[in-house]
């Protein structure tokens, strides 16, 4: 994975990325189905988010690419019907009493199709001029999938699909937005209870005070569920019981894998930082995600981190975990 820095405020941001993708290829005309939807996805951007809408303006420009194609593809591209509904995204929170030393352990493998995302999987380094600075990963640009910040909050993104779709902000800008804006698992319900969703992507936020909690938002609103017995686990089913059974569709390991996390991570009271990363290597449960061997288009797990909250680093793997290792990045 290429390793990004970004600092100053929204413009200068866009601009130094833009400046990094000149020799990128450049971007085709946009579908006019899906930039119309673009469009009412924007109006909402410029309320909640203006400075993200700014950056993805001074990306756009100093990159020389299409603006319309750009801006469909950050704001719509998890919406395309064209695209194949599979995911396999899993997220672990370990809460201090069940952690060897008392502090919170956070991982998480994030999981697609190499030809859409492993060219873009990035790890960013973000230091704005207002908000909190951050570090996390994302194959999008502007957005972030996961992320740390310096107030001591981590922030993970997984998919459910319940057969719901509206003008609304994507989910990795819901992530940036969390990652700038709070500091605490109370600040980030807050805040992403008051956004406008365009879908069903679920968020699990973890503190370094103890708290987590995964939000679930729907059609009539978002659900919140705290940790069981010290573990908090998020894969690609409902679990709140208002959207458990309502999706249209569930990736076929999503509860085994959520099952396993629990397994391996809900013994004893003593679990480090090489649990959770052997956790995430696992096979027998299906979390460090290889795809089907016999399918031409390659799917896998694209990363790997582990951390803790109110530490100013992660230990990030480039790839399936079990073959790529972590190494330790700092901000």
């Amino acid at each position: 994975m290429q390793l990004i820095e970004l600092s100053g405020d929204a413009a200068q941001m866009g601009e130094q990325h833009g400046t990094l993708l000149r020799k990128a290829d450049r971007l085709p005309a946009p579908d006019p189905k899906m930039l119309r939807f673009a469009r009412e996805c924007e109006k909402l951007m410029e309320q909640h988010a203006p400075h993200l809408l700014e950056e993805l303006h001074a990306l756009g420009k100093s990159a020389a690419w299409r603006f319309d194609t750009l801006l469909t593809l950050a704001l719509t591209a998890p919406f395309d019907p064209r695209r194949v509904p599979e995911s396999a995204c899993t997220v672990v929170a370990v809460l201090p009493e069940r952690t060897a030393d008392g502090r919170m352990i956070v991982g998480r493998n994030y999981d697609y199709f190499h030809d859409i995302s492993r060219e873009g999987a990035t790890i960013y380094r973000t230091y704005p001029q207002e908000g909190n600075a951050h570090l996390g990963c994302c194959d999008i640009w502007v957005g972030r999938e996961d992320g740390l910040n310096d107030a001591g909050l981590f922030v993970g993104m997984a998919a459910i699909f319940l057969p719901w779709l509206q003008p609304g902000l994507a989910f990795w800008f819901i992530v940036r937005l969390a990652l700038e804006r709070c500091a605490t698992v109370e600040d980030g319900v807050e805040l992403i209870r008051s956004l406008p969703h365009a879908g069903s992507w679920t968020y699990l936020l973890a503190d370094s005070s103890g708290k987590a909690a995964v939000l679930e938002p729907g059609p009539r609103g978002v659900e919140v569920r705290y940790a069981e017995d010290g573990l908090l686990v998020m894969t690609n089913h409902a679990v709140c019981p208002q959207h458990a059974g309502q999706e249209a569709y569930v990736p076929p390991d999503s509860r085994r894998r959520y099952r396993r996390l629990k397994e391996l991570l809900g013994g004893e009271p003593n679990v480090d930082q090489e649990a959770v990363r052997e956790a995430l290597r696992d096979h027998t449960g299906l979390v460090c995600a290889h795809g089907n061997p016999a399918s031409e288009r390659k799917f896998g797990t694209l990363w790997s981190l582990v951390g803790r909250p109110g530490d100013l680093q992660l230990e990030i793997s480039g790839g399936n975990p079990c073959t790529a290792g972590y190494k330790t990045i700092s901000f």
